[in-house]
């Protein structure tokens, strides 16, 4: 690796002249490429309570982001998305980090955009088709790489809060400024922003055969499942809310995966996205979401191409995730053991490089 890049792979006795580079002894590790989480939210601390969380004062949520960053970066998890935060403190975020090394590359969408009072009152709320379209122009002028809308609400999305009709003029002018644009829709909403056009599904808990029919080729599914095995986590442990919940959560979650193997089978591209801070999972737990997506269906080569390449290729940043080749970017990571057997080695990171630069 030289000036960012990956200057030769190959076989030593074939290689260039290495006078002046550290050399690092890799042997029984597996060097992947960086990989991406494509649904993150900066400002959120998870945990049980992290509603409520996105209520903390300014200054702590733009620390909050700091340390997320760090701990991604740490995981080997170099590109991001962040889909929501309150004020658009992820756009500051995404200015503050721009080009660190010890900070992934973060794209953000600024605030969801929510039916009124469908939503907690963090979000820009809207009345009507042509609210919800200026809604989403304000937010690229203020500076978004996309644009987040709520389709649905309640704990499993049972009522959709837009119709088609109401949708299409906000996805056609997000199009028309070369951005893209994903909804929040965990239940019945999937089919009908499907429909509408996005490019991506966030959650997705209730697509079915026919959705996923459609999305195939078009829209891209972002499963939380990590999220909603926590949740089942909690109810173990806790003698309040979850636990009385925990029935529901392991139904949400059975849901959930049966949805990735629908998907999957209609030919639907997944891509990983941990929810970290918008759901009770923390910053830089990507692996467990790689494993979830393995027990839902996908093989393990499948789940780690969703937590690198098809991922980069959702967020439309060329480099992301990509193979490690001669001439591509050199952001590495070093894990102890094989991702392709066992999915729990993307927790196992040894070390990182970012642009050539070792972050951990």
């Amino acid at each position: 690796m030289r000036d960012g890049r990956i200057q030769y792979v190959g076989p030593d006795d074939s290689a260039p002249d290495a006078s002046g580079a550290e050399i690092v002894d890799a042997s029984g590790v597996t060097v992947i490429p960086g990989l991406v989480d494509c649904h993150a939210h900066f400002t959120g601390l998870g945990g049980a309570n992290w509603i409520a969380r996105f209520g903390d004062p300014e200054a702590d949520l733009l620390a909050r982001g700091a340390e997320a960053a760090c701990d991604l970066a740490r995981m080997g998890i170099l590109t991001a998305r962040d889909v929501g935060a309150p004020r658009r403190l992820n756009l500051r975020i995404r200015d503050t980090h721009r080009g660190h090394v010890d900070a992934p590359t973060i794209i953000a969408a600024g605030t969801w955009i929510a039916r009124r009072d469908k939503f907690p009152p963090f979000v820009v709320f809207v009345d009507s088709a042509d609210e919800l379209r200026k809604a989403a122009i304000a937010e690229m002028d203020a500076g978004a790489d996309l644009v987040k809308i709520a389709v649905d609400t309640g704990r499993t999305g049972e009522e959709v809060t837009f119709t088609v009709e109401e949708l299409k003029p906000t996805v056609r002018a997000v199009h028309e400024r070369g951005k893209r644009i994903t909804a929040h829709a965990q239940g019945k909403g999937a089919a009908v922003a499907v429909q509408a056009g996005v490019d991506s599904i966030e959650h997705g808990f209730g697509v079915d055969a026919a959705t996923a029919e459609k999305m195939a080729g078009h829209t891209t599914l972002v499963p939380t499942l990590s999220v909603l095995e926590s949740f089942v986590g909690f109810a173990a442990t806790d003698g309040g809310r979850f636990a009385e919940s925990k029935g529901a959560s392991v139904a949400l979650l059975e849901q959930a995966l049966a949805a990735v193997r629908t998907a999957k089978k209609a030919g639907v591209r997944i891509a990983t996205g941990s929810d970290f801070g918008g759901g009770s999972v923390r910053p830089g737990h990507l692996a467990w979401e790689v494993e979830m997506l393995v027990r839902a269906g996908l093989e393990p080569y499948e789940a780690l191409a969703s937590a690198t390449w098809v991922g980069g290729e959702l967020l439309g940043i060329k480099d992301a995730g990509r193979t490690i080749h001669e001439g591509g970017p050199a952001d590495v990571v070093l894990v102890h053991g094989d991702p392709l057997s066992d999915p729990a080695v993307l927790g196992r990171v040894w070390r990182v490089y970012h642009r050539g630069e070792r972050v951990s």
